[in-house]
């Protein structure tokens, strides 16, 4: 692979992972309600998900969706459906009245179920969604042997992409303390929840 197709892959991989989306917000509300380690596995889920959709566009996902009229519709659909689900979850969290016991949010959240959500907000991203389908394939030169170009490109999404989702899920960690015994971890909750809301209204109606 040449240093300048490798070079324009990271930096457009890197202004992907910067600019706020799904994963940025559940890696913040993750870091607040179940803290730094635990938000490993956030960052799992979601490389996972971008490897997968990775190895999809390699195979021919791109002329899949390009081909089939209502293939990224559906796609589009389930992952609005599933924003809206996270929404509505965090809208209906309760404040106690004599503010929210961070511990105890804490137990709620296993590495498996953080895995699972960041996983399944990930593959059905209509970011990565069309950056594997449309972008991804426009880095490989089908001239030359693919599976070191595919390493290369793997492992340079996923160092970037493990990297912010903690970088995100720090950063929010550091304001659980001053949350802890107020009541404003309830109405962060409720913000994140009006941004999976108003992302999965934006998914719906926008053209394809």
């Amino acid at each position: 692979m040449l240093f300048d197709t490798w070079l324009l892959y990271f930096f457009a991989v890197l202004l992907i992972a910067v600019s706020p989306g799904t994963m940025a917000v559940l890696s913040m509300s993750h870091g607040i309600h179940f803290g730094k380690t635990r938000s490993l596995a956030t960052a799992l889920g979601s490389v996972t998900s971008a490897l997968i959709l990775m190895a999809a566009s390699a195979a021919g996902l791109g002329a899949l969706l390009s081909a089939t009229e209502y293939g990224f519709t559906i796609l589009k659909y389930c992952g609005a459906a599933y924003l809206l689900f996270l929404g509505i979850k965090l809208l209906l969290t309760k404040a106690s009245s004599q503010g929210l016991d961070l511990q105890q949010i804490k137990s709620k959240g296993t590495p498996a179920q953080m895995f699972k959500q960041a996983f399944l907000v990930g593959i059905s991203n209509p970011k990565d969604l069309l950056f594997f389908g449309a972008l991804f394939p426009q880095f490989i030169d089908i001239s030359a042997p693919q599976a070191p170009q595919l390493a290369i490109l793997a492992i340079t999404w996923a160092v970037i992409d493990f990297s912010f989702v903690m970088i995100y899920a720090s950063m929010a960690n550091v304001l659980a303390p001053t949350l802890k015994t107020s009541n404003k971890l309830h109405w962060f909750d409720r913000t994140s929840g009006g941004v999976f809301i108003s992302l999965a209204a934006i998914l719906v109606t926008r053209e394809n």
